[in-house]
């Protein structure tokens, strides 16, 4: 179990959307895909989608993001 399985739905969409921005910018390297896909196994679980986190992480930190 991973520690994103711990993490309530708002937090996982919010390191989900931090780390993908952060490795498009190239603040962070491309090895943070696996993080990336352990957020989505954890997601995947609760049967949210990338969709859903995206929706979480607008909702929930109100900001604007580019697709």
């Amino acid at each position: 179990m991973s520690l994103y399985e711990e993490l309530p739905d708002d937090l996982l969409a919010g390191f989900f959307m931090e780390i993908s921005k952060n490795i498009k910018k190239g603040i962070l390297s491309e090895a943070m895909y696996y993080e990336i896909g352990l957020i989505k196994r954890a997601a995947n679980k609760r049967g949210l989608s990338e969709m859903n986190l995206r929706a979480i992480y607008l909702r929930t930190y109100k900001v604007n993001i580019s697709p």
